[in-house]
């Protein structure tokens, strides 16, 4: 089980030892050891108050790619804590694919994971592999924090989106009121219908916003996040400068606040099915409001490139959010 941690993150290293190896069954690739040993430190900074300290993680999982230059094969894995003492990891073989390169063709290993519910990226030096077993070590580093703004109501917003990295990835995708991603996005699939009815946020229960449980933000970061909401967003518009931007290669929205601090956003688009649409041409977000006049739709808020404003989208769209924080 992964811990959560209760304040807001700055920045967490993880470093990861991969031993590769030859692998004897395969004519054209290299194992990577599934036995690999990980050492892991995780260093938590609490940004309000200076305090810096460590913690335990006793497993989690990650994608792992090994990606070339023409190509990318993704594995799943997971590492587990080798003992209750020592900071030792081990690649956990009877839960985890095997690990394969090409001999001879260069390429990197990059792991992604959800760590205390904020999401981590590393990569490796380029690698040619030989006869010889090689070790490379990945610093996996995550930028999500939350930024002041300088709005008048003294409200944070994260500079990621939920699942993200850093501010130019896409992240999750979720469906209005659900907390986990999915591969499908329909009425089907959708966790308030049931038997071709919505079955909670109707008519007759009179639930116009989100509750604390239906709240991806706060089930992934914990109480002190959560959804903006309409209110929330219309804040962020009428006090921020708004320019389309390409950042890092990624279209979207720089919102700088009153004090000069900014955030991005980017055109990440959106889950219908198991497509993804307008991807690097559209935002679609979530706010926390269910749009009343309809309930088969909740208000969202749209980025495209001659503007952005409030809309509303049918809540069983996979879309993106970016939390805002309401901690000390």
């Amino acid at each position: 089980m992964v811990m959560r941690f209760s304040k807001v993150h700055a920045t967490l290293f993880v470093a990861i030892v991969l031993m590769l190896s030859m692998a004897s069954c395969h004519k054209e690739a290299v194992m990577i050891n599934p036995l690999a040993t990980l050492n892991i430190e995780l260093t938590k900074k609490y940004i309000a108050d200076g305090i810096v300290s460590k913690s335990q993680v006793t497993e989690f999982d990650a994608e792992i790619s090994v990606a070339y230059e023409d190509d990318t094969t993704v594995y799943n894995g997971r590492f587990v804590a080798a003992d209750d003492i020592s900071d030792l990891y081990m690649y956990d073989y009877g839960h985890s694919d095997k690990l394969y390169a090409v001999q001879g063709k260069p390429f990197r290993v990059l792991v992604d994971a959800i760590i205390g519910g904020i999401a981590f990226h590393g990569e490796s030096e380029i690698f040619i592999l030989d006869n010889e077993p090689m070790t490379t070590s990945i610093d996996m580093v995550s930028s999500f924090n939350y930024v002041d703004l300088g709005l008048p109501s003294g409200l944070k917003w994260a500079n990621c989106n939920l699942g993200a990295s850093a501010p130019e990835r896409t992240g999750k995708y979720y469906a209005w009121g659900e907390v986990a991603e999915k591969q499908a996005y329909s009425w089907d699939t959708y966790e308030f219908y049931k038997d071709s009815s919505l079955v909670k946020y109707t008519d007759s229960d009179g639930l116009t916003s989100l509750e604390t449980d239906n709240d991806a933000a706060t089930a992934m970061l914990g109480s002190a996040w959560r959804i903006p909401t309409r209110e929330n967003f219309a804040e962020l518009y009428d006090n921020c400068n708004k320019q389309y931007i390409t950042q890092n290669g990624v279209t979207g929205y720089r919102f700088t606040g009153p004090n000069g601090n900014s955030i991005f956003l980017p055109m990440a688009g959106g889950r219908d099915g198991e497509g993804l649409l307008s991807n690097g041409e559209s935002g679609f977000y979530w706010v926390s409001s269910l749009y009343s006049e309809d309930v088969e739709y909740a208000w969202g808020f749209i980025l495209e490139p001659q503007s952005c404003y409030e809309t509303s989208y049918y809540r069983m769209l996979g879309q993106t959010i970016r939390p805002v924080y309401n901690g000390q």
